[in-house]
């Protein structure tokens, strides 16, 4: 049990929905835009987790890294339409989150889609309320895994990392949660599985949301 928790910060894909289908269906119709094939799906959802400017980077030829900046704010838009559609809330989500709100924690999002970005999927989703914070990949000057989105969450809310629990579902996330001194939760609800999430030593690594009310006290 961790004890002494007043905040829980949580990454947003594969932890708290399931929005593959709408990143591969967006991040394809981008590629396609820029005249390239479309990318296999498995190769995407290796790269669910890492800023969406480096995925381009990774798929895209390198005379069209230019354009990187250009591609990110498309798949805004067509995300904008895709996203809400495509996108399901994970199990025993809803419930989880009015529990620790109900208790007094406070919880917080920290992903690497653009804040606005998640907030407004959050909004039609029905889940913004659960939340005193959400930060996204542009409030930090490095995204995850360095610990800056976790640092900052800290100073925002006025919480020690050792009062806080940051729960992931990718070794990416995980690591930022290990610098910045939080105690840190994989979840294997995402792409990576309970072996990969073991490599970066979580406090504890659950196969669902709903398994956090039993390992988080005060």
């Amino acid at each position: 049990m961790l004890h002494g928790i007043r905040l829980v910060i949580y990454d947003l894909d594969g932890t708290l929905i399931d929005s593959t289908e709408a990143i591969v269906e967006t991040f394809n119709r981008v590629i396609v835009e820029q005249g390239e094939l479309n990318c296999p799906r498995e190769a995407i959802e290796e790269m669910i987790g890492l800023p969406l400017t480096e995925m381009f980077r990774r798929v895209l030829p390198a005379e069209k890294h230019g354009g990187v900046q250009a591609c990110w704010d498309r798949f805004i838009e067509i995300y904008a339409d895709v996203g809400p559609r495509k996108t399901r809330i994970l199990p025993g989500v809803p419930e989880t989150l009015a529990q620790f709100k109900e208790a007094g924690y406070m919880q917080s999002i920290a992903t690497t889609k653009r804040s606005d970005v998640a907030k407004r999927l959050l909004n039609k989703l029905g889940l913004l309320g659960y939340f005193d914070l959400v930060l996204g990949i542009n409030d930090v000057a490095h995204p995850k895994p360095a610990p800056d989105i976790i640092e900052l969450t800290l100073e925002r809310l006025g919480v020690e990392p050792g009062e806080a629990v940051f729960v992931e579902d990718t070794t990416i996330g995980l690591e930022a949660g290990v610098r910045a001194g939080v105690h840190t939760v994989g979840v294997t609800t995402g792409t990576h599985d309970r072996d990969r999430l073991a490599t970066l030593h979580p406090d504890a690594i659950v196969d669902g949301l709903p398994e956090l009310t039993k390992l988080i006290g005060r």
